[in-house]
């Protein structure tokens, strides 16, 4: 019965373990760094280095939360987050990532290009 027991609470502690641990997500190495702003579906405004720009999501976009699930865009409940986003083709977005804030502080924002002197 010990035994029992015994394998019953390791069993216990280590699935406790494996759910506490995250697992850190890789994203593509086209994948660019931005701040997702509330905008109208099915458009997203997407601010990075250069400014703000307006991306319409493609027909077969994915968005994942920062569980790596994904989400439908009306679920969206943020109206403003960190993101990774990668283009398709035609430069429409075809998948977005929320990040949480310890990936957002791993990829931080690119600094903007120093501006040209004038003289």
């Amino acid at each position: 019965m010990k035994k029992f027991l015994f394998a019953l609470l390791a069993s216990f502690l280590a699935l406790a373990c494996v759910t506490h641990a995250r697992a850190e997500r890789n994203f593509p190495a086209q994948a660019t760094r931005g701040d997702m702003k509330a905008f109208e579906y099915p458009a997203m405004k997407i601010g990075d280095k250069i400014g703000d720009k307006v991306l319409r999501l493609s027909p077969g976009s994915r968005i994942f939360n920062q569980h790596n699930r994904i989400i439908m865009p009306a679920s969206l409940q943020t109206q403003a987050a960190p993101i990774m986003y990668t283009l398709d083709t035609r430069g429409d977005l075809a998948s977005v990532w929320l990040l949480s804030d310890e990936e957002a502080a791993q990829h931080p924002l690119p600094k903007p290009p120093p501006k040209p002197q004038t003289r």
